[in-house]
């Protein structure tokens, strides 16, 4: 209890309290912008963060994260274009109920079921991540390395049915995680005679061009086609009735988005959905969803910004991110010295606790910028292309130099973003690339270490732990020929009868 008191007043402190609010606000405003996600926004946030306080660094990424996923519901409801891929399923209703003449509804029902959700997360944070630390503290280099493995294929499987296409995004990013010196045996490797890959891929610069470039050249693309409308914002909360009767709705929700979100791959997104389409089986009117539910807001809100905590319990407790923008956080940690895991949070305890109050912190600061705020985010929402576009390059461009004050850097941005566009196009998910070049030294070390430390028997990965998330790792492959194996039978079966 000491330490979580010790680390509610380290983040009230007025300086990062100050970065914070910053932080959550930039957010919001990042998720609110069509083609800017919360990936994109601590993507270019990154970089910023190296030369901070490590408290003050994480948390201002912790800030964005929080306040883009909520964020992307505000251009859901006032647009019905989802900001980010979580506020997909915000738009069913949200945008029917804008079109009703009640957006300020809509979007106080969003930022109450936002703040409980991601404040329900934060507590489940808190809670289950000494636990499962302390149970990871029996995991050697054969548990590490599967578990790798598991976080690559849970990613690959989880890239909208484009498994083949997600593990081979992973593969590419394990090359890129290749190129340069062998940290094992010292060699260097894959640079093709450029001495400026030398020193490898920095993951800031490819993580931007990935996310950013390609977002920016699809909203180019889509420049005249939607007219803009004016948007009105009046009245905020609904009634206490209404309140009380999405109570059970927002408090389910947030139990399903942090499950989900602590599973490798299933972002926000997935949250969501999933919350929405469980509301509406459970839901005493289901027909009103998708016509401009205050419970369909309440179920798909609730869901993805608990999703934020959840996928910060894998992060914290095994060193494993969840998706793209943990990817980034894990970058960020290793660049301040830090190996997130169960050492971490047993040997840097006050920095973790301090984390925990900083995602409560960025949750209450949420609401009260979503409730005060939303006039303003709406003519945010209004901000032309013109100005908006060369601003997001320009942010790229200094924030993939910022790092290492590399020019090859902002060039290796431009390569990641032509590729990251292609990828979009021919509908090859980007997040496993970024978890393929962060996780790969993790993944090589691991395997170097389990060799030495077994010899020449490859049985001896094969522990009882590791054994078990090997099974995990594999079941991406075999569910699906097991299913459609099922599949052939029953027909059989019909065919026979």
């Amino acid at each position: 209890m000491n330490l979580l008191v010790d680390g509610f007043s380290a983040v009230l402190e007025l300086q990062t309290l100050i970065y914070l609010a910053g932080a959550v606000l930039l957010g919001i405003m990042a998720g609110a912008i069509p083609g800017i996600s919360a990936t994109m926004g601590v993507a270019l946030l990154a970089p910023l963060t190296f030369t901070m306080d490590p408290l003050i660094g994480i948390l201002s990424l912790v800030g964005v994260y929080c306040g883009a996923v909520y964020g992307g519901s505000l251009s859901a409801i006032l647009l019905g274009i989802p900001g980010t891929p979580g506020a997909v399923a915000t738009t069913l209703d949200g945008y029917a109920m804008s079109r009703q003449g009640k957006p300020g509804i809509a979007l106080g029902i969003a930022t109450l079921s936002s703040f409980l959700g991601g404040t329900l997360s934060a507590v489940a944070l808190m809670l289950l991540s000494y636990p499962i630390a302390d149970f990871a503290l029996a995991f050697g280099p054969q548990e590490y390395l599967a578990l790798v493995v598991f976080a690559m294929t849970a990613m690959a499987a989880l890239s909208g049915g484009a498994f083949l296409k997600g593990l081979f995004a992973g593969f590419i990013g394990l090359f890129l995680a290749g190129i340069g010196i062998d940290e094992t045996y010292g060699v260097s490797r894959y640079h093709f005679g450029y001495l400026m890959l030398m020193g490898g891929i920095s993951f800031i610069p490819v993580t931007i061009g990935l996310f950013a470039i390609p977002e920016t050249l699809l909203s180019i693309e889509r420049i005249g086609l939607a007219p803009r409308r004016a948007i009105r914002v009046n009245k905020i909360l609904p009634g206490r009735r209404i309140l009380l009767s999405l109570l059970p709705a927002q408090l389910r929700s947030a139990v399903i988005g942090t499950i989900v979100g602590a599973v490798p791959g299933a972002g926000s997104d997935v949250a969501a959905i999933v919350g929405y389409s469980q509301g509406k089986v459970l839901s005493r009117h289901p027909e009103r969803f998708g016509t401009g539910s205050e419970e369909g807001i309440a179920c798909a809100e609730s869901a993805n910004n608990s999703a934020t905590g959840g996928s910060l319990i894998p992060l914290l407790t095994l060193g494993i991110p969840g998706g793209a923008v943990t990817a980034i956080m894990l970058g960020t940690f290793m660049t301040h010295g830090l190996q997130p895991g169960p050492l971490l949070l047993h040997n840097n305890a006050e920095l973790v606790y301090q984390i925990f109050a900083g995602v409560f912190v960025a949750n209450i600061l949420l609401l009260v910028f979503g409730l005060s705020g939303s006039k303003l985010f709406a003519r945010v929402l209004q901000i032309p292309e013109s100005i908006l576009i060369p601003a997001i390059l320009l942010l790229c461009a200094i924030g993939a130099f910022a790092m290492r004050t590399n020019p090859v850097d902002v060039l290796i941005m431009f390569i990641a973003g032509m590729v990251g566009y292609v990828m979009v196009k021919t509908g090859i998910p980007r997040a496993p690339l970024i978890i393929g070049l962060i996780l790969g030294p993790m993944l090589e070390g691991e395997l170097a270490r389990s060799l030495i430390l077994i010899g020449n028997d490859w049985t001896g990965l094969f522990t009882p732990i590791s054994s078990v998330i090997w099974l995990l790792a594999i079941a991406p492959f075999v569910l699906p020929l097991a299913r459609r194996a099922t599949r052939q039978l029953r027909s059989r079966i019909k065919t026979k009868n």
